[in-house]
């Protein structure tokens, strides 16, 4: 079953409208707390928009629901690094880069 909002927000957000991308996929999330991609790209549209901790909350989620998701920890690294967090950074490129190797 595809969501609405979820596709609709994907929409906002290649067009560069993260602000709107944010409220479609709040709906998304809404309507199924469980949609990991929703987190996921609602994370990414923070992130663009300068709002990196709240990106990095929506990562979390993401990786709370899905463990194993390595792009999950590679948008948080990037979200850290923008943070200035280095540490926190290489520690989860070092997760994603585990993860897609299958190591």
């Amino acid at each position: 079953m595809t969501n609405k909002f979820f596709e609709e927000g994907n929409k906002k957000y290649l067009r560069g409208d993260y602000k709107g991308a944010i409220k479609l996929y709040n709906k998304a999330i809404e309507s199924d707390n469980k949609l990991t991609e929703a987190y996921l790209n609602r994370g990414l549209a923070k992130h663009d928009s300068g709002m990196y901790k709240e990106a990095i909350e929506d990562f979390n989620m993401v990786i709370s629901l899905d463990p194993n998701h390595a792009e999950a920890f590679r948008n948080r690294a990037l979200s850290h690094f923008s943070l200035n967090n280095s540490i926190a950074a290489l520690s989860d490129y070092n997760e994603a880069s585990r993860l897609l190797s299958g190591k």
